[in-house]
């Protein structure tokens, strides 16, 4: 089966996976939550739900100060060219049939409202 457009590029089941790449170098770093709350200029809930598991998707902004305060340089790094001759046509393709679907969706719910919610 073929990705999705939305998980053409990002792709995570309940949380987003750059939070155990954080909560490893956290605790690494043997900081208290209040400490890098604090060095990081966040409040304290913050930290300690992002590193508890209830925030499943930070700002980047937050990944941002958390990396700065621990020494750490947040940003994008390429792992290697994309083919895009290749790649255009088929996220295209899949961008269609994502809007295709949407109107499915649309066209059902549509129609269920007209019958009554039936």
């Amino acid at each position: 089966m073929a990705k999705s457009w939305l998980t053409r590029s990002y792709n995570f089941i309940d949380k987003d996976p750059e939070i155990d790449v954080f909560r490893t170098l956290y605790q690494k770093e043997r900081l208290k939550e209040a400490d890098l709350a604090v060095l990081a200029g966040l409040s304290v809930t913050t930290v300690k739900n992002m590193m508890g598991g209830e925030t499943r998707r930070p700002l980047h902004s937050t990944f941002g100060k958390l990396a700065g305060a621990m020494g750490y340089k947040y940003g994008l790094q390429r792992d290697d060219a994309p083919d895009y001759a290749k790649e255009i046509p088929r996220a295209r393709d899949e961008w269609k049939a994502h809007k295709e679907t949407l109107r499915r969706r649309r066209d059902r719910a549509a129609k269920r409202a007209k019958n009554g919610g039936a």
